[in-house]
């Protein structure tokens, strides 16, 4: 009985069903408790009351269900610890309690040897994991994100030679990863995000040679990738932002061919971009924003033709775009915002289908490409570019255009028959502006022709030049 929503509590009645197997009651009740019947049930394998707005304790009689395999009560309002008394269940290979809001520890968890599954994913669970969480030989999928497990990770960790996924993503675990997880040979993701980890990533993690996915964001990391991360030769996504991470960029990763996503933002990368980089052959998303990256842009990006999202904003990257970087063909976004690049945008970089292109504080110069004129994307362009368009016939997509470069708020273009054509500038620059649904703002001054100042409010008007936001500005009516 599932996805009915009829069930004004869950029916005692059930309890005398001594030879029933299986009962799956999910999504069908509007509240209640479990009934203390249910522990008559001395034949049920199977048990699955998710999601039925159940409160409560839960109940130690679920002891007595000796015969379960499989016992979800996700998203449900549980609010009690985890009763020891389950340790009766020797049975039982999976359990499912995520979504409710249960205290405590998993200990009792960790008596069940047969126990393959353990999903207590985004209750209050609020102490450290047990030593004797080495116990669970057989286990292979541990999810307890969304917790706030604190405490470090225990070193019996490394006995869990089974485990296959293991989540602890958003606890309050602190200090180092043990070096004794390099024991989990069978491990495919991963993810101890947003924690307070700390240290380095140790050298024995080159040893899990099924890591797919290695995600330790938002933590508090410090010192270099370790070389044996090249021996991983299944990994596809290496997610390591907001660390404290040094060095250069780790080209030795690029051996792995099936790395798809890095994403190391928000660290202290140093050093130059290598040569090499085209080498990631299959790389789908590079992050290195925020960094302290510089020197050029490699010709040998152009190599990266399955790339779809590029991000080196907040860099010291300097020189200028190089054209072969129009064969990215995949590109479907691109942000290399506050660095120092500069010289002509080539004509053919962006002629890409991308959804967002952000390029400003540069100091790029030359001329804005006009097949912008049926360019989907969101331009956000900080750079002195001559518009060529002569707004003399302005389609639908060039007042689109106009539309979106105006109203984002960061964009620099000279071209007034376009403007003056294409979109009729309100009458007076300062002041407040309501023309058209439009409407603002200006807070600044006129000297020598040059409007200094910031614009608050919705802009789709005939400023022609302008760069806006805590920027200056400047304009030509």
């Amino acid at each position: 009985m599932e996805n009915g929503g009829f069930l004004s509590s869950l029916p005692s009645v059930i309890g005398s069903l001594a030879s029933l197997t299986y009962l799956s009651i999910a999504s069908a009740v509007s509240g209640g408790t479990i009934p203390s019947s249910f522990g008559r049930l001395k034949k049920l394998r199977h048990l699955n009351l998710d999601s039925n707005n159940l409160e409560g304790a839960v109940p130690p009689f679920l002891s007595s269900l000796t015969a379960l395999t499989h016992l979800s009560l996700s998203g449900n309002k549980l609010d009690s610890s985890i009763p020891t008394k389950l340790k009766t269940l020797q049975k039982l290979a999976k359990i499912e309690l995520t979504g409710n809001q249960l205290s405590g520890s998993i200990g009792p968890l960790t008596l069940l040897p047969r126990l393959d599954r353990i999903n207590v994913a985004f209750n209050s669970l609020n102490s450290s994991l047990p030593a004797s969480l080495g116990n669970l030989k057989r286990l292979s999928q541990l999810f307890l994100q969304g917790n706030a497990i604190s405490g470090s990770l225990p070193s019996s960790i490394s006995k869990l030679g089974n485990l296959i996924y293991l989540t602890l993503r958003a606890n309050n675990i602190s200090g180092s990863i043990p070096r004794g997880i390099g024991s989990l040979r069978n491990l495919k993701s991963l993810d101890l995000s947003y924690n307070a980890i700390s240290g380095s990533l140790p050298s024995t993690l080159g040893s899990l040679k099924s890591l797919i996915m290695l995600d330790v964001r938002s933590a508090r990391l410090n010192g270099s990738l370790p070389t044996s991360l090249s021996k991983l030769k299944a990994l596809e996504y290496i997610l390591l932002s907001d660390n404290q991470l040094s060095s250069s960029f780790p080209g030795f990763l690029a051996n792995i061919s099936s790395l798809t996503m890095i994403d190391m933002a928000s660290n202290e990368i140093n050093g130059s971009l290598p040569s090499s980089l085209g080498a990631f052959s299959n790389l789908a998303k590079l992050d290195l924003a925020n960094n302290s990256i510089s020197g050029g842009i490699p010709e040998s990006i152009s190599l990266l033709t399955q790339m779809w999202n590029l991000y080196l904003a907040g860099n010291s990257l300097s020189g200028s775009l190089p054209a072969s970087m129009s064969k990215l063909t995949s590109l479907e976004s691109i942000d290399l915002r506050r660095n120092n690049l500069s010289g002509p945008l080539p004509p053919s970089v962006f002629n890409w289908t991308m959804s967002a292109v952000f390029l400003s504080e540069n100091h790029f110069e030359g001329d804005l490409p006009a097949y912008l004129g049926d360019y989907p994307a969101e331009i956000l362009v900080d750079s002195t570019l001559t518009c060529p368009l002569d707004g003399t016939n302005c389609s639908s997509q060039l007042k689109e255009l106009a539309a979106r470069v105006y109203s984002n708020g960061f964009c620099r273009v000279v071209c007034p028959s376009f403007c003056q054509t294409c979109i009729a500038p309100p009458a007076d620059p300062s002041g407040g502006i309501q023309e058209e649904g439009m409407e603002g703002v200006w807070e600044g001054v006129w000297e020598e022709g040059v409007w200094e100042g910031v614009w608050e409010g919705a802009w789709e008007g005939g400023l022609v030049v302008a760069r806006l936001g805590n920027l200056e500005a400047a304009g030509v009516w």
